[in-house]
């Protein structure tokens, strides 16, 4: 444990913070953004990212993957895998919005669905991007966020074999059928 003049350091505090209350996968991204003091590098690297996001396949550009309250196009996607843990995708029209969406596909894949639901929104603070954005950038990497949890909520509910981005009257639908399918 680090100390300093008797009382615990900032970091140790910091650290503890990270340990209660963000996925594992988010922890390095926001230890690493936090320590860089510039804006103009934090900006730079979210560039990066964007560089080295796979792109999502245009056939799942839909209205179900959309992130609603962008001021870009931003879609994302996520499946559960066989560990139980979700895998991300998305995609931007806009290279900074790309970068920040690939911060949280980084940050968020192999979570489990209940660490990503339970994720408490306070760590965009701790990442030191929002002097960097703008308010509607902001905002819409909250919404990024928002859409990725009710995603990883579908896949942790036990819809298994349901896609999660349909809407609820549709995977009702499939649950049904699923239920009520004649065992052959």
């Amino acid at each position: 444990s680090r100390f300093c003049l008797g009382r615990t350091s900032w970091r140790t505090g910091f650290e503890k913070k990270l340990q209660t209350h963000v996925a594992a996968p988010l922890k390095g991204l926001i230890a690493a953004f936090s320590a860089v003091p510039d804006p103009m590098l934090r900006y730079k690297q979210l560039l990066h990212f964007a560089e080295k996001l796979e792109p999502l396949s245009a056939e799942h550009h839909t209205p179900e993957n959309k992130v609603e309250g962008c001021v870009s196009q931003v879609w994302v996607r996520g499946t559960l895998q066989g560990d139980g843990t979700v895998a991300f995708e998305a995609e931007s029209d806009s290279q900074l919005t790309k970068g920040l969406a690939a911060l949280l596909v980084r940050g968020l894949s192999g979570a489990t669905p209940d660490a990503i639901t339970a994720l408490d929104p306070s760590f965009i603070e701790d990442l030191g991007l929002q002097q960097s954005l703008t308010p509607s950038r902001n905002n819409g990497f909250l919404n990024m966020l928002l859409k990725m949890q009710k995603i990883a909520q579908g896949l942790g509910e036990g819809g298994e074999g349901v896609d999660p981005n349909l809407p609820m009257s549709q995977k009702i639908e499939q649950l049904l059928r699923k239920e009520f399918e004649p065992s052959r």
